[in-house]
């Protein structure tokens, strides 16, 4: 008995099929793109679940990021209250760090330094009479550390902050070339202080005491000093083109140099003050009856 033959499918039919059947192109389009169409597809998937995978992992990474600044910030503060000078000195160390290696913390940072400052040197305890040039008066080294610090930050990330070290006893510190434009200083102390090459522009002066400090070359711009003592002070070179120096106690201060271009000295008291080559124009106001020196 003769098995029959199944019936074997040649690619005859499906070349009949391309011939007679105007739709067989249609499904074989369908065919193709649902294949593309598939792997396009699995490729979006598996780019999506890479994108998660990423997007969580950094969330973990800036998570740890955060818990280690908290972690820094803590043991700064905590070495902040120490009643051990070293150990206070090396918080204010830690602080710097932290406000270099995180931006979003600079603000904090520095108004915590400034804060500790202000605490620990207010006003109202200065003793002004032993504030002299030849004396040894000069803050504690934890107060100066924290005045460094503050004066050399970086001031591009001060953002709105500004500089707070108002009614504080400074005398005898050191700030040379400080970064303290737009500070507040109102009532402070700096008898006797280095303030060479210091940035003052804007900064809020009144009731300073400036009193035998080094302000060489110092930036005022057209700052409004009244009210400020700046008698015996050394200001040579210093940039006041614009200040308001109204009543200013300026006796035997030496401003040689100094660009007074536009500033207002009407009632300021000049007397033993060097002005050797002062720079000045007709907009500068000398007090009644005061002449100044040959330009």
């Amino acid at each position: 008995m003769t098995t029959p033959k199944t019936p074997q499918k040649s690619s005859g039919s499906r070349s009949w099929l391309r011939r007679h059947w105007p739709g067989w192109t249609k499904v074989a389009a369908m065919v193709t793109a649902a294949g593309t169409l598939g792997a396009t597809l699995t490729a979006a998937v598996a780019l999506w679940f890479t994108a998660q995978s990423l997007r969580a992992t950094n969330n973990q990474y800036a998570l740890s990021e955060q818990v280690a600044v908290t972690d820094r910030f803590r043991l700064a503060a905590e070495q902040l209250a120490s009643d051990r000078i070293n150990v206070r000195i090396s918080g204010i160390y830690l602080m710097e760090r932290l406000a270099k290696d995180s931006t979003a913390d600079h603000a904090t940072v520095f108004s915590v330094l400034e804060a500790f400052v202000r605490t620990q040197t207010g006003a109202a305890g200065c003793d002004d009479s032993e504030a002299r040039p030849d004396s040894a008066v000069e803050p504690p080294a934890d107060i100066q550390t924290a005045l460094t610090v503050i004066g050399r930050r970086d001031a591009a990330r001060d953002g709105d902050h500004r500089v707070d070290l108002s009614r504080t006893c400074l005398n005898g510190a050191t700030l040379t070339g400080a970064r303290l434009a737009g500070a507040d200083l109102t009532g402070v102390r700096l008898i006797g202080a280095t303030l060479g090459h210091v940035d003052l522009t804007g900064a809020k002066l009144s009731g300073t005491r400036f009193a035998f400090a080094d302000l060489t070359e110092a930036n005022f711009g057209n700052d409004d000093l009244t009210g400020t003592d700046l008698h015996r002070a050394t200001l040579t070179g210093a940039r006041l083109a614009g200040a308001n120096l109204t009543g200013v106690h300026l006796t035997s201060t030496k401003l040689n140099d100094a660009d007074l271009v536009g500033a207002k000295l009407t009632g300021a008291l000049l007397t033993g003050a060097d002005l050797t080559d002062v720079k000045y124009d007709d907009g500068t106001e000398w007090p009644d009856g005061f002449a100044p020196p040959p330009r």
